[in-house]
């Protein structure tokens, strides 16, 4: 073993950009992360998901001057068109991004089983690279990924994504379950749990924050910013002690905004809006008339428009945007220059095609852009096209350890100086490897995550899976 690495703070650069005030670090806990074996000389890799990032808003920011970690992304790395195939659901797609398969081989194939029980990690049917990692007894960092709960015992640790609720920012707050008790296996080790509660952020920090406008509006249990946050801080407290090969850390604060506020950042949408202030009260009362799914949310600007609503309604998406740039520094900062970092989202946004002046709906070209020591010089500068399922056969190349043969996508030796090893014949699990116990417990956790599905519009009252593909709600 190399034995773990020295923290590395952040620096004022770091922070800039809608970080707000520095996260305290965790007290001294009773748990310490165990050593675990490295070989020597292999390479490190971090994925940073960021769910629903759409490459054009990054664009016009980067050009506006308002996101320079992602400018020095992409002026230091490579960049890519991620094209993701349909369902356009973000647990399919950050599934198949860590395991390299599609749905009909890794088991997750929307937010439901069709028969309205939320699907949860329990039901990947295929390792993820965490899983080939431990198996081979070396160690990773997994904060927040969609899909894993209950929460895997792996050398490292993992905290879940249901180790912190959020509710849909369109859920009104009566009608919310926000009781809910501590749900089971929602890190690993178990002993993770009270070091990462320590860092949860307090209302004083996020009320502090650019974003704690935000925060207020929806309060902390629906607006996904302090998920988010603890999510990154437990990676950043993690990965400076745990000796590990890979990293993963997921932020949904991009979808979960753009999905309420994009039409008040797109600029065709807001001069409609400018010209005629009543159109979008129309747009919601015509939903609301159609009982579509919207009656009853809490949606954001409802009557009429004047010139100083626009502008702060403006605001939301790019202030989300400057928040994630400054966590991709604090990324950048914590996992140095000798790891490969992988920034990727599962789709991009864009005006609902059949409620434009109403919400955003998902595009089906996400984000892509590395940066480190095995991104290929050659590469640096152009746009090329990735595919959603080359990702984890390009991560197993960059880890130096082989993917299976029945995976449809390939490594990106175009990109990256990796050489593929032979190929495994399969990765996909014969059953279920992980069973959830059921009991009061779980069918009340159950029952929350089925109001958050339903808020969103992705099942119905039922629990049957709306499919509109590409679309974040009902559109009857």
């Amino acid at each position: 073993s190399t034995g773990p690495r020295p923290r590395r703070s952040a620096s004022n650069a770091d922070r800039e950009g809608g970080a707000g005030p520095p996260p305290p670090q965790a007290a001294e806990s009773p748990w310490i992360a165990p050593e675990t074996p490295r070989a020597a000389g292999s390479s490190r890799v971090v994925v940073l998901g960021m769910d629903g990032l759409e490459w054009r808003m990054v664009e016009r920011l980067v050009a506006e001057g308002k996101l320079p970690h992602f400018a020095k992304l992409l002026a230091d790395g490579v960049t890519a068109d991620l094209h993701v195939p349909p369902p356009i659901m973000s647990p399919v797609l950050w599934t198949t991004m860590a395991s390299g398969y599609g749905p009909e081989t890794h088991g997750i194939g929307g937010w439901t089983n069709g028969r309205g029980r939320p699907t949860t990690g329990a039901d990947v049917r295929a390792e993820r690279i965490w899983d080939v990692l431990s198996a081979r007894g070396e160690a990773s960092v997994v904060s927040g990924w969609l899909m894993t709960w209950p929460a895997s015992p792996i050398p490292g640790a993992m905290l879940s994504e249901r180790f912190v609720w959020s509710y849909p920012m369109n859920k009104d707050a009566d009608e919310a379950v926000l009781d809910t008790p501590e749900t089971w296996a929602t890190t690993a080790p178990d002993a993770l749990a009270p070091y990462a509660e320590r860092l949860r952020p307090d209302a004083a920090w996020l009320a502090a924050h650019p974003l704690g406008y935000q925060v207020a509006a929806y309060g902390a249990p629906f607006h996904p910013f302090p998920r988010d946050e603890t999510h990154l801080r437990v990676f950043e407290a993690l990965w400076p002690r745990v000796d590990a090969r890979f990293g993963a850390v997921y932020l949904n604060i991009a979808d979960q905004v753009s999905h309420l506020y994009w039409p008040f950042s797109d600029p065709d949408v807001q001069a409609a809006l400018r010209a005629d202030p009543t159109a979008r009260q129309r747009a919601l009362e015509a939903l609301a008339t159609k009982k579509s799914g919207h009656a009853g949310s809490k949606l954001p600007y409802a009557g009429p428009l004047d010139a100083v609503q626009l502008g702060e309604a403006a605001r939301w998406v790019p202030d989300v945007y400057a928040c994630l740039d400054a966590s991709l520094g604090r990324v950048r900062a914590t996992v140095g220059a000798d790891t490969t970092l992988l920034v990727v989202s599962d789709h991009g946004f864009q005006a609902s095609s059949s409620q434009p002046l109403v919400h955003g709906g998902h595009r089906d070209i996400a984000f892509f852009a590395a940066v480190g020591p095995r991104v290929r010089e050659s590469a640096r500068g152009a746009r090329a096209a990735f595919g959603v399922e080359d990702v984890a056969p390009t991560i197993y190349a960059l880890l130096d350890v082989p993917a299976a043969a029945d995976m449809p996508g390939r490594a990106r030796s175009d990109l990256f100086d990796v050489v593929e090893l032979p190929r495994v014949p399969t990765r996909a699990l014969a059953r279920v490897a992980i069973e959830a116990p059921s009991g009061a417990e779980d069918d009340l956790a159950d029952r929350q995550l089925r109001e958050q599905l339903e808020a969103l519009g992705y099942i119905d009252a039922q629990g049957r899976p709306v499919m509109d593909v590409g679309a974040s709600r009902r559109e009857k």
